[in-house]
């Protein structure tokens, strides 16, 4: 009983608290940090941009120092986090050297790729990977309520008590977090939190052999990873599954293999594959657009429609809370997914997500405050959307080994992003205001064009070459099953061949040696 209950609040700091409290303290600096800079120590563009991208440079390196070391990372960068708001808040106000440097190393504070590693190894040996997924998507959630969080409390914090006020909330923050990951280190120190279903173990849910109909007019598509569910359903019912014969065809066998190796198998024996590496690329694309509106949106609302930083709060908060509720909505209930579907399946969704953002980024251009506002909440939103749905086709085409590595080198290609619009975000305003915006929205849309024809490319490869593996025909591989299990039968098919490869070359050389 005792350890069921550490475990289960272990899962909600993972999941809820950690995330929620990293979303407010890493938010809170794009409230104030521009303004500031801007209006009481008048520095130029260039100059600034340049903080703002020390700021975004604290988080790349504290997300590739996950990549290895995730619970060290997360503690030092807390800690440095926490150290930073305590500068800006004891140092003098008139002082810019204290404040940039404060407030650049609350970037230090970055420790999402380590919170990912923390839920896909809790989940790992879940019977349904389904959830693991789920539990990625409620941990991005909680972030942005986090956001939401920052956003409306930091604008009136600055408004009203200027700097003070938000270096306070931001120590207040900071603790908090620094609390929480003491909690779960005490939690998960002496042991191994794992969190499978009651109702089966991995070890029987694996057992389980996947049955495929042999008729290929049938049109159901088998979900990725049901195969490894204990409903009663299984991956189809007994009828579809069998055919009325109760065999297990070669198609089964792959796709069970493929469940079961992904959740096991170590980096060296299932390679990450090209797309995972788009896939990362994409997430910095995806920081792209919400980089340069973080970066010179509150500035922008001040100085073109003489907003206060209240009201920039308020606005940024609504569109934060906007974007929250669209991905939790399509992507974590079933009205959602089936609407998503229509529209665009899997990893399609992910492009019809880019476009949105591609489209949000290009109306927030408008010179008009209504339609400026509109933009703002549609970019978030569908930024929102795209890295939920980036996040789970990640995790659903990659082992748990190698997301271990995959998952933090996501977050530093879009913090790498960051810098870049960090440093040219200022510098494009200074020039004209709305060029950021312009910028961002070409370089979205395009790569939304290539991502498209990538997955249209690397579907018809992979339908081709598991068509001819298992004997089926290729309306057979498209239709039984989704994108996220063809890739994984391929890694497992590829897995094989090298392995094959090597015992053969390793007989030769043993019977070079006899001869």
């Amino acid at each position: 009983m005792k350890e069921q209950w550490s475990n289960r609040m272990a899962e909600a700091i993972v999941i809820g608290v950690m995330p929620f409290l990293y979303g407010a303290a890493t938010r809170l600096p794009f409230i104030y940090f521009v303004i500031h800079l801007s209006g009481h120590f008048k520095l130029d563009w260039a100059i600034i941009g340049l903080c703002v991208a020390a700021y975004q440079g604290s988080r790349v390196i504290t997300s590739a120092f996950a990549i290895y070391y995730p619970r060290l990372s997360h503690f030092i960068g807390t800690s440095i986090g926490l150290a930073g708001y305590v500068i800006v808040f004891v140092s003098d106000k008139d002082l810019v050297a204290p404040f940039v440097a404060g407030t650049a190393i609350v970037g230090f504070s970055e420790t999402m790729s380590s919170m990912q590693k923390y839920a896909k190894e809790m989940y790992k040996s879940s019977p349904d990977p389904k959830r693991g997924r789920l539990m990625l998507k409620y941990q991005y959630a909680s972030v942005m309520i986090g956001v939401v969080f920052a956003f409306s409390v930091g604008g009136f914090a600055y408004q009203y008590y200027k700097i003070n006020g938000v270096a306070l909330f931001g120590i207040i923050i900071e603790s908090l977090s620094l609390i929480a990951f003491l909690v779960n280190f005490h939690l998960t120190s002496s042991k191994k939190v794992e969190l499978p279903p009651k109702d089966t173990t991995a070890e029987e849910a694996v057992s389980k052999p996947i049955k495929i109909p042999d008729n290929d007019d049938e049109e159901n598509v088998v979900e990725e990873n049901d195969a490894v569910n204990s409903d009663d359903k299984g991956i189809a019912n007994h009828k579809n599954a069998t055919n009325g014969k109760g065999r297990t065809t070669a198609f089964g066998m792959l796709l069970n293999s493929a469940n079961a190796e992904f959740s096991t198998a170590e980096r060296d024996e299932i390679a990450a594959t090209w797309l995972n590496w788009v896939l990362c690329v994409s997430f910095g694309i995806e920081a792209l657009t919400i980089g340069y509106n973080l970066s010179i949106g509150p500035i922008f609302l001040q100085d073109e429609f003489q907003k206060e930083t209240g009201m920039v709060g308020i606005l940024f908060a609504v569109g934060a809370a906007s974007g929250s509720f669209a991905a939790i909505s399509i992507t974590c209930t079933s009205m959602g997914k089936n609407a998503m579907k229509k529209i665009a399946a899997s990893p399609f969704d992910v492009c019809f997500a880019f476009m949105g953002i591609a489209v949000g980024v290009s109306v927030a251009a408008v010179p008009n405050f209504g339609v400026h506002v509109l933009g703002l909440v549609l970019l978030m939103c569908f930024n929102d959307l795209g890295a939920t749905l980036l996040t789970e086709l990640q995790a659903s085409v990659t082992t748990a080994s190698n997301f271990s590595f995959l998952g933090p080198m996501g977050q530093v290609v879009r913090r790498s992003l960051n810098v870049v619009t960090a440093l040219t975000g200022p510098l494009f305003y200074g020039f004209y205001p709305r060029l950021p915006y312009i910028v961002a929205g070409g370089i979205t849309f395009a790569w939304t064009i290539l991502l498209f024809v990538v997955f249209k490319y690397r579907m018809k490869v992979i339908i081709n070459e598991v068509s001819e593996e298992t004997g089926r025909s290729r309306k057979t591989v498209m239709n039984r099953v989704t994108f996220s299990s063809r890739e994984m039968m391929h890694s497992m098919m590829v897995s094989k061949r090298n392995i094959a490869s090597e015992d053969k070359k390793h007989t030769s050389n043993l019977a070079s040696v006899g001869e």
